[in-house]
């Protein structure tokens, strides 16, 4: 019977019935915060950004509606991520922060149209680490840090198997492409360092993330002779 009822609702409705369900958990999770609910704030929080973020990969890949194409889905799922950091930092709640970091990652892999854009792949997910090493300083949740480098390096390796071709990358000023990626990480984890350094923060969380980017970087090198 339940089955049936569902077949039984359109997929237009259904999809805003989960928006609707995935904004009034966020809400009801800010309500529970300032009536110091702090667990069941939490709770609703997390779950809420799981259903939007099912939602609206749903929209695209299982239902396929016109309007969610790449960057109309791109942008909601990376609005959900920044919702994701801002409720984290407001209500304390590293669980809602992780969710957001896993989803802000896999939203550029769910979503990948197959071709090769590294500018803007790179810049997102620089814009990404930014706001997790932000979230992490300001709520001293460190190891935030490391799992941001660790899945930048990620990604920047499953960049490279993919798309990296020594005719394409070797030709004219691309390969400045692959060492502004290289280049521009490494710089973005030197700041956060001396940013904590000033803040008496510095830890081996952040050296930990600073090594990381660097082996990357160094498999980068092997990568780039090997062709």
């Amino acid at each position: 019977f339940r089955r049936v009822l569902f077949r039984s609702i359109p997929p237009q409705l259904r999809v805003a019935i989960g928006f609707l369900i995935g904004l009034g958990l966020l809400v009801g999770g800010v309500v529970m915060s300032r009536k110091n609910f702090p667990a069941l704030s939490q709770t609703l929080c997390a779950t809420g950004v799981v259903i939007l973020y099912a939602v609206t990969f749903a929209c695209r890949s299982i239902y396929h509606f016109d309007f969610f194409g790449p960057i109309p889905t791109f942008l909601l799922m990376s609005l959900t991520t920044t919702a994701a950091f801002l409720l984290a930092a407001r209500l304390n709640a590293l669980v809602v922060a992780i969710l957001g970091m896993l989803g802000g990652f896999l939203t550029p892999i769910l979503l990948s149209t197959g071709q090769d854009n590294p500018l803007g792949l790179f810049g997102y997910i620089a814009i990404l680490d930014a706001g997790l090493i932000f979230v992490a300083l300001n709520k001293r949740w460190h190891f935030l840090t490391a799992l941001a480098a660790l899945g930048t390096v990620f990604m920047q390796i499953g960049w490279a198997g993919k798309f990296f071709e020594s005719e394409k990358y070797f030709e004219g000023n691309k390969i400045l492409i692959a060492l502004a990626v290289l280049v521009g990480f490494n710089a973005l984890w030197l700041a956060a360092n001396w940013f904590a350094k000033r803040r008496a923060q510095s830890n081996w969380w952040l050296a930990g993330s600073q090594l990381a980017l660097a082996a990357g970087a160094l498999a980068f090198t092997v990568f780039f002779f090997d062709f």
